[in-house]
């Protein structure tokens, strides 16, 4: 019995987009001598495995370019693992997952600030007792005050050979993401896009890769957490999606201040919610600067508040940011009132002595 093959029948039958990996191994197979690199290090002359135009591999039906090859065609897979018995490898983007994979490398961890970039972790207790990617993980829970997405894990779950796990999720049918190692968080690697997850059941040389716990099917990913992967910046955006929304500014109510107070603040207003609309990374800090910044020119009576607040609010969704998330608006509130307390003095250019 060819267990590489039934394996990956298996895993098309289930929508899932296949190709080989060397047997025992999590690295793709090439098959002809344009698609090997000609010495350690080099590409091959077609790309392997970035692009795969110009060769003859794929529409002959071989399968060089590794998760580009991937394919659901029942016979096409009974010839690729007729003549070895391959490993199995899942290509993420084409079957619409998303793989967590949590590393536990026994490594000495990094300071508290890297632990989740991004997020502050100051206040935050436990950041000294992290010591693998499912310690990181569970920590991001915490912060985002989520259920923890390991205890009684409602999604498929694979141990892997190193003692790491994988938590495969279905992306939502509006969301495509991309591979990231380390953006969320230490020792946390995603396998999305144009990316290989090792399909459960395999056998490499350091062991097998075991499903545990009675899921057998990923779940739609959690909402909050593909807020956090658009928030580093892992997103794809839809080539066939219209432009993001222009965000509807408010008009400057100017009150106190002559009229080039009023361009001052409209062109203050448009910068701080373009920055908030257009933030991966640092997200929560960003939203704190702008609305003191904007809060600033509230307090001196350039700038509507409630029109400021629901600006920055709709600029914060466009980066990810549900508007309904409780410590993004408490962060918002606190910062325009800060602003508000300490007035910005905009100068008269114009006016005359």
């Amino acid at each position: 019995m060819n267990a590489g093959r039934e394996l990956a029948l298996s895993c098309a039958g289930r929508g899932w987009w296949v190709h080989p990996l060397l047997p025992n191994s999590k690295r793709p197979p090439g098959n002809c001598r344009r698609c090997r690199p000609s010495a350690a290090g080099q590409r091959a002359a077609c790309g392997f495995p970035e692009d795969a135009g110009g060769c003859g591999c794929l529409s002959a039906g071989r399968f060089c370019h590794g998760v580009r090859a991937a394919t659901r065609e029942p016979e096409l897979i009974r010839s690729w693992w007729s003549g070895s018995d391959f490993a199995v490898g899942v290509a993420t983007g084409p079957s619409r997952l998303v793989v967590v994979d949590l590393d536990d490398h026994h490594r000495q961890p990094p300071d508290a600030a890297l632990l989740l970039p991004g997020i502050d972790l100051a206040t935050t207790p436990g950041t000294g007792s992290v010591r693998t990617g499912v310690d990181v993980l569970e920590l991001l829970c915490r912060v985002r005050r989520a259920e923890s997405l390991l205890h009684a894990p409602p999604t498929l779950t694979v141990r892997t050979p190193s003692g790491g796990l994988h938590l495969w999720y279905r992306a939502e049918s509006s969301g495509r993401f991309t591979q990231g190692s380390s953006q969320l968080g230490w020792q946390v690697d995603v396998r999305a896009g144009w990316s290989t997850a090792v399909a459960p059941g395999t056998v490499t040389t350091g062991g097998r890769y075991e499903r545990l716990g009675p899921a057998t099917e990923p779940v739609r990913v959690p909402r909050w957490l593909a807020l956090e992967l658009t928030r580093v910046g892992l997103r794809a955006r839809d080539p066939d999606a219209p432009p993001p929304a222009r965000i509807r500014l408010p008009r400057p109510t100017v009150r106190h201040q002559p009229q080039d107070g009023s361009a001052y603040a409209a062109a203050a207003l448009r910068g701080e919610v373009d920055a908030v609309a257009s933030a991966r990374a640092g997200r929560n800090d960003t939203i704190n600067r702008a609305g003191f910044r904007l809060g600033r020119l509230v307090g001196a009576g350039l700038l509507d508040l409630d029109a400021v607040h629901q600006a920055l609010t709709d600029a914060a969704a466009q980066a990810g940011v549900d508007p309904g998330e409780a410590k993004a608006q408490s962060t918002l509130r606190r910062a325009l009132q800060a602003g508000m307390r300490s007035p910005r003095t905009v100068p008269s250019t114009g006016a005359r002595p």
